[in-house]
């Protein structure tokens, strides 16, 4: 039997707080809550709502001057409305806001400590339906929970051997990692010893193999498009410093979309290809290798210039102008300045 065992002054604590925070808690969250993990290119959105409180995971890439900034923000609820989140980071007086809309959630901050300097102070993501938490099991005797405080103060409360519970895995792989244990009649939420769990890389049921969608079919698309930065009227080929310049390959003979991210690359299934709205419109549906679907908006943009215009949820959200390979000599190629540091 699962068991999360805090002494009684707390049980009567947590109580008095979940009669206080129901009403509230269930207007914000909604029907099936806000949990799990909201992804973009260069970001992620993590939450970990339980009935004792909520936490949040926030990191995120943005430009610094000719480099790239990063945050890594771990971010405790304090106030819930239906639209409307007061969060705080442990250690950091200025506060920040989630903004809960119907399409996106928006989180913004006027002094992130834990973003590199020049952060704009606003960052959105898409609902739709986010990534699952991983599953993990206690592997420990008991694991007991930490408050998400500058100290890490350990609480009563813990789960034992074979207990499930959902976590975010920061791909930072901290000591300490936001979990949630799904009681009888609450969720109670707190940080976990990393090293206490055993988790599964894919919570998600496994999926029936898609086929790749027929080479002729795909043979307008193939080849490699190097994306294009739009600098005043026109359009460049950026050449960063330490990373390469994004491009993307379709293959037709395999079905496969080669994506390179700059300082990573990913490889996708064409499983669906559907006609869009207009005139060189296309809609095609990628498959990662974990199954998870994505929906690539595709548009010509200048045949003669071999130029399109691409945008998706994730890989392609802020990436959108691309020409193929063969006539990427018609666009100026701009080098990233301030590279000496790279080549020392």
């Amino acid at each position: 039997m699962s068991r999360i065992q805090p002494d009684f002054k707390s049980v009567l604590l947590l109580f008095t707080l979940g009669l206080m925070g129901a009403v509230s808690n269930a207007s914000a969250q909604g029907p099936g809550g806000l949990t799990g993990v909201y992804s973009k290119d260069g970001g992620a959105l993590a939450i970990v709502e339980g009935s004792n409180e909520t936490l949040v995971h926030y990191s995120a890439g943005f430009p610094q001057g000719d480099s790239v900034g990063t945050c890594d923000c771990a971010l405790v609820v304090q106030r819930k409305t239906s639209t409307r989140w007061t969060l705080n980071v442990a250690g950091e007086t200025e506060p920040w806001t989630l903004r809960v809309e119907p399409q996106r959630l928006v989180l913004e901050t006027k002094a992130p400590g834990c973003c590199g300097a020049g952060y704009p102070g606003k960052d959105s993501f898409t609902r739709g339906t986010p990534q699952p938490l991983t599953l993990c099991k206690v592997k420990a005797s008991k694991a007991g929970f930490f408050a998400s405080d500058a100290a890490n103060t350990p609480r009563k409360t813990f789960v034992v051997s074979g207990d499930a519970v959902e976590a975010y895995l920061d791909p930072v792989e901290p000591d300490l990692i936001p979990a949630r244990f799904q009681g009888p009649q609450k969720a109670t939420v707190g940080l976990i010893k990393r090293a206490d769990l055993d988790c599964v890389a894919d919570t998600a049921a496994p999926k029936t193999a898609q086929a790749p969608v027929a080479a002729d079919k795909l043979q307008p698309f193939a080849g490699t498009w190097v994306e294009l930065t739009r600098k005043g009227k026109g359009f460049v080929i950026l050449k960063p410093c330490s990373a390469k310049t994004r491009s993307f390959t379709l293959k037709p003979a395999t079905g496969e979309v080669e994506v390179q991210l700059g300082q990573e690359a990913t490889t996708l299934k064409v499983t669906s290809l559907t006609a869009g709205k207009g005139a060189g419109a296309w809609v095609l549906g990628l498959t990662s290798a974990e199954g998870k679907p994505e929906a690539l908006q595709w548009k010509t943009a200048d045949a003669a210039k071999g130029t399109v215009s691409v945008t998706s949820p994730d890989l392609f959200s802020q990436s959108h102008d691309y020409v193929r390979q063969e006539k990427q000599s018609a666009f100026p190629v701009k080098q990233e300045t301030g590279c000496d540091e790279y080549e020392q």
